[in-house]
């Protein structure tokens, strides 16, 4: 009743409605295709309606390209749409807001995802409610509900062990023990070690890089960790390695989340680990070619999705730089969700100091200095050594040395004294073989 009242008092807090919609998708899981696609095609008719009517972006856009809203019969109607970037929705932000935007709860996310393209958006209260729902339900599997204790290998802070009042509230509210996994060193881990083994905590989330580095050290200090009931990893690629490895030490199947949270795209294994169910109740997932046009079944291509629940700030036919294909094959866990297979470019890495600390990539996207960046388009961290980085930017205008510095000023408070860093402007940014803008490089190699 405790931890109910908890979570009451969050929803109540944040204009959320976890605790039912939660309830909703561990059900709706289960329901025939053919019933969640009815869902699916009912919400998308109502927000292209409402787009139509209460945004002046989408006016224009449907206008200049013939699609009517009120005739959508079939989800291969909205291919008239064209597909939305990064730079489409920051050009057109201020239009893109809905004339009843208010009504929706509405609070602003920043994000640069792996792709390091700052990114601001508005998210609905409903529209948050089903990206945390639908993760706690990927979390259900192992017999998580809500208000169990959980660990966290992430955060947002610049300074993880310096956390603020209101979000000390926040996560004493959420039951979870954050375990910040940007500055990350030996001694960290064997503190971290204790606390998980002093709390008999069941459940560990976190990045998968920083969830290996961990159980490489679990496993050299030889520890139990049988008390561990679920392990979940999202935010950068889990590789067979890595898997191979957190699921030896901590003894269970680690289930992988794979999202997008700027288009409503949340996704999970099952038990079966053969392609990530997406819930369909909060997105319609496209997969198109390089030319936009969409492909068959199992074929990979590019991810394009449509948040079903955000009308306060629509994003239609969004191109979110993930590769990969779509399955319409039922899959024997008997879930109805479809299923995306074939992940590819889906990568956060992270570099490597002097004394061992491994620097997740989400820090720099937490960084004041680089989101509120008006000049800068993108970025790229070129680690040529343990004590060196190369801050590589595009700019969509002219940009003078104090607005750069800003930039090489916070990195260093951030990473310490004895990192050289240097910032400069460049004409373009590397890419991963599938296309996709590659965040982080190192010029020398690791021994994992």
């Amino acid at each position: 009743m405790f931890n109910k009242a908890k979570f009451n008092f969050i929803d109540w807090y944040m204009k959320t409605s976890v605790i039912d919609v939660f309830t909703i998708c561990k059900e709706e899981q289960w329901l025939d295709r053919a019933k969640l696609e009815v869902i699916q095609l009912t919400k998308l008719r109502e927000l292209l309606i409402h787009a139509s009517e209460n945004t002046k972006y989408y006016q224009k856009l449907f206008r200049e390209n013939d699609f009517y809203a009120l005739d959508i019969l079939s989800f291969d109607d909205i291919q008239k749409i064209p597909i939305q970037t990064k730079k489409n929705i920051t050009t057109n932000f201020s239009n893109i807001k809905s004339s009843d935007f208010s009504l929706y709860a509405p609070r602003i996310t920043r994000t640069s995802g792996s792709t390091g393209e700052p990114f601001t958006i508005y998210h609905s209260g409903l529209a948050h409610t089903y990206l945390r729902a639908l993760n706690f339900t990927a979390w259900s599997q192992s017999g998580y509900s809500l208000g169990d204790k959980y660990a966290t290998f992430s955060g947002g802070s610049l300074l993880p062990d310096s956390i603020g009042f209101k979000q000390s509230i926040y996560l004493y509210l959420l039951n979870a023990l954050p375990l910040p996994s940007y500055h990350l060193s030996k001694e960290r881990f064997i503190s971290y070690l204790n606390k998980l083994k002093e709390k008999k905590i069941k459940y560990i989330y976190g990045y998968a890089s920083a969830l290996y580095d961990f159980a490489k050290t679990v496993n050299a200090e030889g520890l139990d960790f049988s008390f561990v009931k679920g392990v979940f990893s999202s935010s950068d690629m889990l590789y067979p390695q890595q898997r191979e490895l957190i699921e030896k030490v901590f003894g269970v199947k680690i289930t992988d989340i794979y999202g997008n949270p700027e288009s409503g795209l949340i996704s999970y294994e099952c038990e079966n680990h053969n392609g990530f169910h997406y819930g369909m109740q909060n997105c319609f997932v496209e997969i198109v070619d390089e030319q936009g046009e969409n492909l068959k079944e199992g074929e990979v291509g590019r991810i394009i999705v449509t948040s079903l629940n955000n009308k306060c700030f629509p994003i239609i036919r969004y191109d979110t730089g993930d590769i990969g294909s779509l399955s319409n094959e039922p899959c024997s866990c008997g879930r109805g969700l479809k299923l995306i297979k074939n992940l590819g470019g889906r990568s956060r890495d992270y570099i490597i100091l002097p004394d061992e600390r491994h620097i997740h990539g989400a820090f720099f996207n937490h960084l004041s200095s680089i989101y509120k960046a008006d000049w800068l388009d993108r970025y790229h961290i070129k680690q040529l050594s343990k004590d060196t980085i190369i801050f590589q930017c595009l700019a969509n205008r002219t940009v003078n040395k104090n607005e750069m510095n800003l930039i090489k000023d916070e990195i260093i408070k951030g990473l310490g004294r004895g990192i050289n860093v240097s910032i400069e402007l460049a004409d373009s940014i590397p890419m991963t073989k599938v296309g996709k803008y590659k965040l982080i490089s190192r010029e020398f190699e690791i021994n994992d």
